[in-house]
């Protein structure tokens, strides 16, 4: 198959996935991952805690205010299976943060995550022309980090002891990625 370029993929289609916006009708398939407290360790990098339906529309209201922050379903064969986000879009620094979860446990372990993020990645330095994209990884999340890693990403460092899981206060790492074809130490 031939390369796409990025922009030629808008609106936000791959090979298995697209990135739509999040319906209403999303928020009860969404609320099995938001009560799983197991899923929520790694996700939420505030205090994680299971969330009841008012709770989420605020989370997902909060995170997807349409000005600095962004949230776009994953759909498979048009059944949602997780969720990408950007979030606090810095316009002066030309940065965002990124973020993704597969909501449903059956999507996990085929490459859809990478494929979701790629694409979003597409629309950060295609579209919205962002010179750098960064992620918050908890230091256990090695499926995390093995995702971003395989993506291009670098670590850049940690806020040691950042949050507390279990009991224990455990490393927040940050990845980041400066747009293809840009020297990191030119202007």
């Amino acid at each position: 198959m031939a390369q796409l370029n990025p922009a030629d993929r808008l609106p936000l289609i791959g090979e298995r996935v697209r990135l739509t916006a999040l319906q209403e009708s999303d928020l009860d398939l969404l609320r099995p991952f938001f009560q799983d407290m197991a899923s929520l360790t790694y996700y939420i990098p505030t205090t994680a805690r299971p969330l009841n339906g008012r709770q989420l529309r605020a989370l997902l209201d909060d995170w997807n205010d349409g000005r600095d922050n962004f949230v776009f379903a994953v759909r498979a064969d048009s059944r949602l299976i997780g969720l990408v986000n950007l979030d606090s879009l810095d316009w002066p620094n030309s940065h965002v943060e990124i973020g993704v979860a597969l909501t449903d446990p059956g999507a996990r372990g085929q490459g859809l995550a990478s494929e979701a993020l790629r694409l979003l990645l597409d629309f950060c330095f295609a579209e919205l022309g962002l010179h750098r994209v960064w992620a918050r990884i908890i230091e256990d999340n090695s499926p995390s980090v093995r995702l971003f890693e395989s993506l291009g990403f670098s670590r850049e460092g940690a806020l040691r002891q950042h949050v507390r899981r279990r009991g224990r206060y455990r490393d927040m790492l940050i990845y980041g990625l400066i747009r293809p074809g840009r020297d990191a130490a030119k202007p």
